[in-house]
């Protein structure tokens, strides 16, 4: 593996070069993909996307930094690879190696994955849920899906305390551009049924007249989590519903 690698660095340093070293770039990509053997297939992916225009924050789901795990991609299943998920565009993308060159997948051909011990799952056109990537809470016959999305927006205030607008000797802007962070929570029922909701009181009425026992148990058991971020919320509960 180490080989391939390498065989990659020589790859990414050919892609900026001319039209005859990017042809050639081409040939010893196409070369990587053969070598990689059962990981070929997840490879070939299209190359991620990176945003160069200036914006306040990143498009990823979290965090910039890419987290190793397992990954089933068009029926195929991979292990311990390097995942991140571009939520901007609702892609999955997988790193080959500790290069910066990365492969976009879809929803559809992504049906689940692991970024350390967290759950995911991507929804195609026409499935239960608007097409992208959900994380999943629970593992009893009642779970919550986790969407996030990153949109673009302007703004001529500050944003998040950060100053206002760009400058450069070639160009001025007083308008801030930044990835807003959006999220968005479905329930699912013991009979696979999703709906939307928010907040606390809402997730427990899901649960129809166990409410006021969960409610209890997390009072005895987990008191703290009152005033606790709300996945952490949500995961307690599903825990104790599943018992």
């Amino acid at each position: 593996m180490k080989r391939l690698f390498l065989l990659l660095g020589s790859v990414l340093s050919l892609f900026a070069g001319t039209v005859t070293a990017r042809a050639q770039a081409s040939a010893e990509l196409e070369a990587f993909q053969q070598a990689a053997g059962d990981r070929s297939i997840l490879f070939r992916g299209m190359q991620a996307t990176r945003y160069t225009f200036l914006a306040n924050g990143h498009p990823y789901w979290s965090t910039t930094a890419f987290e190793r795990g397992d990954i089933t991609f068009e029926g195929n299943f991979y292990r311990d690879v390097p995942i991140n998920i571009d939520a901007y565009a609702q892609r999955a993308l997988v790193q080959l190696g500790s290069s910066p060159f990365a492969v976009s997948l879809t929803p559809a051909l992504t049906p689940s994955f692991t970024m350390g011990d967290r759950r995911f799952v991507g929804m195609g056109p026409g499935e239960a849920l608007p097409e992208g990537f959900y994380e999943v809470f629970g593992t009893g016959p009642e779970q919550v899906y986790k969407r996030v999305d990153k949109r673009l927006q302007s703004s001529v205030n500050n944003v998040n305390g950060d100053p206002l607008g760009y400058y450069d000797d070639n160009y001025r802007s007083d308008v801030m551009r930044y990835f807003a962070y959006h999220q968005t929570y479905y329930f699912r029922d013991a009979e696979g049924q999703f709906s939307r909701f928010k907040g606390k009181g809402a997730l427990l009425r899901k649960f129809g007249s166990r409410k006021k026992e969960i409610r209890q148990a997390l009072r005895k058991t987990r008191p703290e989590l009152t005033d606790s971020d709300f996945d952490a919320y949500c995961r307690a509960v599903l825990n104790i519903a599943a018992r």
